[in-house]
């Protein structure tokens, strides 16, 4: 009967460190620490140890966290929050579906859409016809508005 009981306890032990494993190899994925995104390709959630870079017409599947600067190259779009440890630069036509926040400057293209809040440190510089849904706040307190640029409203 003991034989029995430490058989169980030892495959219950095991089973749980497989399970374990499993969980935290998946965990790995789930952020790719990526620089540069070619110009037209497409990834998902980005932790860059660094500065990130999307190429116009490039698609980020999911959030981007970077330690540097988050430029968006025109007509790019990201399905979630931005986090810029320096500056953040979006060219004309990206879209943002969730927030952007940066600990420097905000600098947007003409007609690029931020559908959730901007938080920056810095300046925050809207081009023609740029709009962002939610609230915007400016560390600076300076906010330029491009001919037809819109905001949800300002902290």
């Amino acid at each position: 009967m003991r034989r029995i009981y430490i058989g169980a306890c030892i495959a219950l032990l095991l089973a749980a460190f497989i399970v374990g494993y499993v969980g935290t190899a998946k965990t790995a994925y789930d952020c790719a620490d990526v620089t540069t995104l070619i110009a037209g390709e497409k990834t998902g959630n980005v932790c860059s140890a660094a500065a990130f870079t999307a190429g116009a017409s490039s698609t980020v599947n999911g959030y981007v966290k970077a330690d540097a600067a988050v430029t968006l190259g025109a007509g790019s779009k990201v399905s979630g929050d931005v986090t810029a440890g320096a500056a953040f630069t979006s060219g004309d036509s990206s879209v943002v579906n969730g927030s952007v926040s940066a600990k420097a400057d905000y600098t947007s293209g003409a007609n690029s859409i931020v559908k959730g809040n901007v938080t920056v440190v810095g300046d925050i510089t809207l081009g023609a016809g740029s709009k962002i849904m939610g609230s915007v706040h400016s560390g600076s307190g300076v906010i330029t508005y491009g001919s037809g640029a819109t905001v949800g409203s300002v902290k």
